[in-house]
């Protein structure tokens, strides 16, 4: 497989995974949940490279996951005493726990193999080269965090397949599904456990900021154009894969960073459709107006038109 080949795969399964839970994190309005994450998975990604010698086994997996879980439990639990208000349950935890990984990352751990630049915004790029790849019987099966995210990709598609009833009712009305008996809270939790675990491995590709778009920004987008959840879904796939794809495109051209490029077009693609519909919308608004002028000009005897028109004017 070509280097060219690499980045393209592991750019579209990056933006897929992370696209997938992404749609019920924006229908619940908890997707700076994603950035509190991201941060917070730093100490737990440190400490488990050293531990395991690795920065992508799956003790490293479990202890950066399990810091993201930290997040939602503890953010919750602060929440519930009502002494914090707003979204500050979160800010108060988050920081501690990145600021706790720079630490280590700068100080006492620094045979771990872990830049910070990469951090930030990860690098595709680095995670294609050749010493990075799935090599077996003389075959190369492509980069091995492809794979690991394939994997990551399979357990969110399953895991949405399976509790897909009790997870749309919990997103749009959570008291009806918790008196239809349906165990609202396990699949809440459920869900942050796939998005902390997408985060960890999504780490090395995308890093703390860039995941944050690539999860957030797709169904953010599909939401302005769908007319029901299946379709959001969809269509949130579908623009995943085409910012992958463009922006890699334009990275490949520019000689610019891939991830980078990847949420910048996811950032111009929502610009641009969020324009889209909104000319829209107004061109609707317009054209009501005209058919309501005309009404009321072929038959005057239709008052309520003509008063509508004027206030809308």
């Amino acid at each position: 497989m070509s280097f060219v080949g690499a980045v393209a795969l592991l750019a579209v399964v990056t933006a897929v995974t992370c696209a997938l839970p992404g749609t019920f994190l924006v229908l619940r309005h908890q997707s700076m949940l994603v950035d509190a994450m991201s941060h917070a998975v730093l100490p737990g990604i440190v400490i488990g490279a050293l531990i395991s010698g690795e920065t992508s086994s799956p003790i490293m997996i479990v202890i950066a996951a399990a810091m993201g879980m930290v997040v939602v439990l503890g953010a919750e639990k602060l929440r519930n005493t009502g002494l914090i208000t707003g979204d500050a349950n979160q800010g108060l935890i988050f920081p501690a726990l990145f600021a706790l990984g720079v630490i280590l990352l700068s100080t006492v751990l620094k045979s771990v193999h872990i830049c910070q630049d990469t951090v930030l915004t990860g690098d595709i790029n680095l995670m294609a080269l050749e010493p990075e790849r799935l090599i077996a019987m003389g075959f190369d099966f492509g980069p091995r965090t492809m794979w690991v995210l394939l994997g990551v990709m399979a357990l969110n598609a399953t895991y949405i397949w399976w509790a897909y009833r009790p997870l749309k009712l919990a997103t749009f009305d959570p008291l009806l599904a918790k008196s239809m008996g349906f165990p609202v809270r396990a699949v809440e939790y459920g869900l942050m456990l796939l998005v902390s675990i997408t985060v960890v491995v999504a780490f090395q590709t995308a890093g703390a900021i860039l995941v944050v778009a690539l999860m957030v920004v797709p169904p953010a987008t599909a939401l302005l154009l769908a007319r029901n959840l299946p379709q959001m879904m969809a269509l949130n796939l579908v623009l995943a894969v085409f910012s992958a794809l463009l922006g890699f495109w334009v990275a490949l051209k520019f000689d610019l960073a891939t991830s980078s490029m990847m949420a910048v077009v996811d950032g111009l693609v929502f610009f641009g459709v969020f324009l889209a519909t909104r000319w829209w919308s107004r061109h609707q608004g317009r054209m009501a107006l005209r058919r309501l002028d005309a009404a009321e000009a072929s038959d005057p005897a239709v008052p309520a038109a003509g008063v509508v028109s004027a206030t809308v004017k």
